[in-house]
């Protein structure tokens, strides 16, 4: 999180004093004649000298003295109608008897690439991004006076290990608290005025787009026209969407976030309502098209398909995040969801993985984490997972953990940098497509709440050493054969496929099997953790390939299931490598077929179309020594060695919501990762201890 600086250590730096609350911040001074530097000043400032009257403000809405978010919004909604649309404070507005404050979020850029300012009367080297948007700051002249502006590179003594550690758990407040957050993508180029208008037609549209049905919208003609697509798909493929900071400093800015790309600025709330307006199924499915209409209008090389993966970060990350900070609505993000988050953009330390998101978590489990600042990864994500382990008192971290993580840490241990973890693969959450029309917003239900494989019985852990933990459980099942290996997203290897001949079904007949066939394909959840029902046995009949589906959803006049030429691939290469898998005397194919009864419904073959989807991420296939079904862990960017293997362990442990896959490691064990058992989801293995005490029995594993 820091540009080198020159004369570390220097007198510029004195220290903090933490019972007056202060913090550092600039001010962008007017330039000197002939200077062609910037000129800031860096000084002390105390969070605790508020004015008379936002002290009033604050006791009037029960506040504790703390600056909130929610807090800070409606001080600022007073002042709505003349505050400028740069998010700064008018006249009268000031919290502090110094002003008030925002802060910036940029890129900070490569540290080989320096230029120099002026501050506090000396010369200071800082990264050419961070000198570029100070540049572009300083003509706005809205620094120059009593507002001001801390910045992590200047404002924090990056030399100082104990002050970095200090000031990182504080960021939640400092950004919490800010009048404002400046986020700061770069200068204008790429079309990004163009993006800015499309955007702006976008977010005028957010409240009429929710009330319409698919293939309702009605686009208008300027969308057809300019360069809006190619500017919008530039502008969220710049090198801020990457950073991982800026989720924490987004979100905690929320409505006090306003979007800067050279001289052009777009409120928060504006830009995410238009990036859900994109993400309606009307515009979504006609994204790429629309986007190549320009490429070839142009005459330029290029075939239409747009970069999501940022665009995904602001639509299910940071516009809902944001909200439930502004409202202070639910609990702190739970290890899972932080997981997600944090695999999906980039940072410089392994490290940063954790504390980048320090804001997010619960302050409890943050301040335990502060102290290991200093410790490699491997210890910090070690620590991590003993802090929510502990915390919440349950096992619940274990279904992250692995063996494949390149870091060393112990395997009950989730690695956080591990590249092989799919987003979009938890049953708790939506499903993607033939709701996009509705407001996606919601977080879906608790992870810990969705299945119950343990039963209630509490969790009986300790940690033994540092890289030890042993807990208490039992075996109920071992992984008798696999399906096939996950290869990225596009690809299965049926080649990798683990046949097991003597596989009997416990489930009963044929009708029975292909029951717990459709419930497995759908981990028995539907949209947001739903139970599935008799109605999803429509999986089985969800034609393969989509040259056959095609004809059957235009008879039916299912317009959003005919519209998925572009994404049917998963289920249809899914099935190609999957249906030779051996279920006693069948294969897995002879469960299916590809014609859609009549009277079907699309909204229930859109549910598991999506369902499957996100289903098939991150695992893999399974069939038990006992007779099951269900879904190993698929680690798909591991070598054919680091994979569940035949032969695994299937338990249960007291305190985990889900089966774990193990695997005995000489006198202890490792994790594989969370399974997924049809018929042992909801506490039934707990049963096993009474009814088959001779093969199942409770012991105490130790996981290395």
């Amino acid at each position: 999180m820091s540009d080198r600086k020159e004369s570390k250590g220097s007198s510029l730096y004195k220290a903090l004093d933490n019972s007056r609350n202060e913090i550092r911040l600039v001010t962008i001074s007017t330039p000197t004649p002939g200077s062609k530097l910037l000129h800031l000043t860096l000084a002390h400032y105390c969070l605790d000298d508020l004015t008379h009257e936002y002290r009033n403000f604050e006791s009037s809405t029960n506040g504790d003295g703390r600056l909130h978010r929610g807090t800070v919004s409606q001080w600022a909604a007073q002042f709505q109608q003349r505050e400028s649309p740069s998010g700064l404070p008018p006249e009268g507005a000031e919290r502090f008897e110094w002003g008030d404050y925002a802060t910036l979020s940029y890129v900070w850029g490569s540290e080989q690439r320096q230029r120099p300012i002026i501050l506090n009367g000396r010369k200071f080297s800082v990264t050419e991004n961070l000198e570029i948007a100070l540049r572009a700051l300083s003509r706005s002249g809205h620094h120059g006076g009593t507002y001001r502006l801390w910045i992590d590179a200047l404002c924090i003594d990056q030399s100082n290990e104990a002050e970095r550690a200090e000031e990182v758990a504080r960021m939640r407040d400092i950004y919490s608290g800010a009048y404002g957050v400046i986020a700061w993508l770069g200068e204008e180029g790429e079309y990004s005025g163009d993006a800015f208008d499309l955007l702006e037609r976008f977010a005028a549209m957010a409240g009429e787009s929710r009330a319409k049905k698919f293939g309702d919208l009605a686009l208008p003609t300027s969308f057809f026209f300019g360069n809006g697509f190619s500017g919008l798909n530039a502008l969220m493929s710049r090198a801020y969407w990457t950073r991982l900071w800026i989720v924490q400093e987004v979100v905690l800015g929320a409505s006090a976030a306003v979007l800067h790309c050279g001289d052009r600025l777009m409120a928060w709330r504006t830009f995410s309502d238009a990036v859900d307006v994109l993400f309606r199924s009307d515009l979504w499915l006609i994204k790429d098209h629309l986007l190549q209409t320009e490429l070839d209008r142009r005459g330029v090389d290029g075939d239409g398909t747009w970069s999501t993966l940022w665009l995904h970060l602001v639509h299910k990350d940071l516009r809902p995040l944001s909200r439930y900070h502004e409202l202070n609505e639910g609990p702190p993000l739970g290890l899972r969801r932080l997981l997600d988050i944090a695999c999906s953009s980039r940072c410089r330390d392994r490290r940063d993985k954790v504390f980048a998101l320090l804001g997010m978590m619960d302050p409890a489990i943050a301040r335990s984490l502060v102290q290991d600042y200093t410790s490699d990864s491997a210890g910090l994500y070690t620590t991590v997972s003993k802090a929510f382990i502990t915390h919440h008192g349950n096992l619940e971290p274990l279904r992250e953990g692995n063996p494949w993580g390149k870091s060393n840490a112990p395997s009950w241990a989730a690695d956080w940098t591990w590249d092989g973890r799919l987003r979009y693969s938890r049953p708790e959450n939506p499903v993607w497509g033939f709701w996009q029309l509705s407001d996606q917003t919601a977080a879906g239900c608790a992870p810990e709440t969705v299945y119950s494989a343990a039963g209630t019985r509490a969790a009986e852990f300790r940690f033994d050493g540092e890289s030890s933990l042993v807990c208490k459980g039992f075996v109920f099942d071992r992984v008798a054969g696999l399906g096939a290996l996950g290869r990225g997203y596009f690809r299965w290897e049926s080649k990798a496929m683990v046949q097991f001949r003597t596989w009997k079904s416990a489930y009963g007949g044929n009708r029975e099997t292909a029951a717990a066939i459709y419930k497995t394909l759908l981990l028995n959840r539907v949209n947001n953790g739903r139970p599935a029902e008799p109605q999803h046995a429509a999986i089985l009949s969800l034609p393969k390939t989509f040259d056959v589906a095609r004809p059957q959803f235009e008879r039916h006049r299912w317009r959003w299931m005919a519209s998925q030429e572009g994404y049917y691939f998963r289920w249809s290469l899914w099935r190609e490598a999957n249906d030779r898998l051996r279920l006693g005397e069948q294969r897995l194919g002879d469960y299916f077929t590809d014609s859609i009864p009549q009277g079907a419904e699309e909204e229930v073959y859109a549910e598991v179309y999506g369902a499957f989807d996100r289903t098939s991420k991150e695992r893999r296939f399974m069939l038990t020594n006992r007779g099951y079904m269900g879904w190993a862990p698929d680690n798909i960017r591991g070598s054919k060695n680091d994979q569940t293997r035949q032969g695994d362990l299937i338990c249960i442990l007291f305190g985990c919501s889900t089966p774990l896959v193990i695997r005995p490691c000489g006198r202890r064990y490792q994790i594989v990762g969370e399974a997924y058992v049809e018929g042992f989801m909801n506490g039934q293995a707990m049963e096993l201890l009474k009814t088959d005490p001779e093969r199942v029995s409770v012991q105490d594993f130790t996981f290395c």
